[in-house]
């Protein structure tokens, strides 16, 4: 009899913690890894900071090479596509892409961890060149190439007629960036875009930015927007994109059309779970693949991490979908460990997430008040403004904090904050607070640390729920 073998499918975040846990508690089993891509382990979450060139090199967002994990006895098997998974001979079915070669490949235990899709709908003109996502390595790696041609001028010298043209035939100007969506991939690239110079409009279909969040938060994020020279449309729906010689120009909307040299298409993201349906695994929630507590899937021996599957909501007690390479890697590590023979349980999430728009640090943690609605939960809302530092010490910032609050429990449901320092670390407080089921009571109740240079004796965490304790009490 031959060696153990796992399979695992994605080679990113989930996939590769997969199989480095596995491989630790079973060194002498195999553990390949099949990844259509040309990379793996990189982080995504970085991809704005590449565009930005705030990062140069696309290898520094590359945690593990091919070469690093065979030096730690994974076998990474790059541009390699599987197409089938039979569950029943326990085999997958893939292709080299490079060699145009199909083979059968047996496992024992299979992890899938096909991670999410950039949403594209059936638009008229989506397929335009310069209509992009910004989702995988590669997708960074276009942007950025396009726009570093933009910005490539022909010299032109001797002639009061000189014009300056780029290789796509423009004359020197700013290019114009087109984002559709404001959540948080479309707030950042607008950090990236107005580095590179280039003149941004933000086309969001809701009333707000950052999806969900209390408009007590968007509506700071919002200001910073415009002023930094970003134009935002809300309540605005794409209908299309219009284009010349097969290259995008234009964005119709319902309200207008909007000129453009680069669209980013930054409209969310949807679980690539299309193989696991196709071999009879269950799919759960928004389309993911269907887990327990342990990453397994209704069909023994498989299992499923990241941005393919859900997860249980601690808040609400229900699966939810929130792609976060957070939970990537934590469900990635379980799935490997657990195929490895382990019982380890993936206790949940919060749908915690933190990002950096222009010098604004924006977090949230829970539900904010459209997901307490949509739950059918009886709330109140309680916002505060404090500093973070002492008032004592130079350059404190504003700090606004906003709570979600069960009626009549107390309980704790969700928090946001947003402001120009020490918001990051203090929504990690709180997430902790609501891994804890604490009530509001609880949390004005924490021993938080205090010194002038990073807080105030009452720390906005602190004030934020005794505000909304008095509150609770005087309803």
């Amino acid at each position: 009899m031959g060696k153990e073998r796992l399979v695992v499918i994605g080679g990113v975040a989930a996939g590769m913690s997969a199989a480095s846990s596995y491989k630790r508690l079973k060194p002498e089993a195999e553990a390949i890894v099949l990844e259509r891509d040309y990379f793996i382990s990189y982080g995504s979450c970085s991809l704005p900071y590449y565009v930005s060139d705030d990062v140069k090199d696309f290898n520094q967002l590359i945690s593990l090479t091919s070469k690093m994990a065979t030096d730690r006895g994974i076998d990474v098997r790059t541009r390699h596509e599987v197409s089938d998974i039979d569950v029943e001979k326990k085999q997958v079915h893939l292709k080299d892409l490079e060699k145009n070669e199909t083979f059968v490949l047996d496992y024992d235990k299979l992890v899938l961890s096909t991670g999410g899709l950039s949403i594209k709908p059936p638009l008229p003109g989506i397929d335009l060149d310069h209509v992009f996502t910004i989702r995988i390595l590669l997708d960074g790696i276009a942007i950025k190439k396009f726009i570093d041609d933009w910005g490539a001028f022909e010299v032109c010298v001797g002639s009061p007629e000189c014009r300056y043209v780029n290789r796509f035939g423009n004359e020197k100007r700013p290019m114009k960036a087109v984002i559709v969506g404001g959540g948080y991939i479309g707030m950042e690239m607008c950090e990236s875009f107005r580095k590179r110079g280039m003149d941004v409009a933000v086309i969001e279909k809701m009333d707000r930015v950052l999806g969900t969040m209390d408009k007590e938060i968007t509506s700071i994020v919002e200001e910073k927007l415009t002023a930094e020279g970003v134009k935002l449309y809300k309540e605005t729906s794409v209908e299309g994109f219009k284009g010349r010689k097969g290259k995008v120009e234009k964005v119709i909307t319902d309200k207008g059309e909007f000129d453009a040299d680069l669209v980013l298409l930054a409209i969310g993201a949807r679980p690539n779970s299309e193989l696991a349906k196709k071999a009879g695994i269950a799919l759960g929630v928004a389309g993911a693949i269907q887990v327990d507590e342990y990453m397994r899937t209704n069909v023994s021996d498989v299992y499923a991490a990241g941005d393919c599957a859900e997860a249980m909501h601690l808040v609400t007690g229900k699966k939810a979908y929130i792609a976060l390479g957070t939970t990537a890697n934590k469900q990635g590590r379980l799935a490997g460990e657990n195929a490895a023979g382990l019982n380890k349980k993936f206790d949940g999430i919060v749908g915690t997430a933190v990002t950096k728009i222009f010098d604004l640090e924006v977090a949230r943690t829970g539900l904010s008040s459209v997901d307490a609605q949509r739950e059918g939960l009886k709330f109140f809302t309680s916002v505060i403004q404090g500093w973070s530092r002492s008032k004592a010490y130079p350059a404190g910032k504003r700090i606004t904090v906003l709570y979600i609050v069960e009626e009549g429990t107390g309980r704790l449901l969700g928090t946001q904050m947003v402001g120009q320092e020490g918001v990051a670390h203090r929504i990690d407080t709180l997430a902790a607070c609501l891994y804890g089921r604490m009530t509001i009571d609880d949390v004005a109740r924490l021993d938080l640390g205090y010194a002038p240079p990073f807080a105030t004796v009452w720390d906005p965490i602190l004030v934020g729920a005794n505000v909304a304790l008095k509150k609770m009490k005087q309803s």
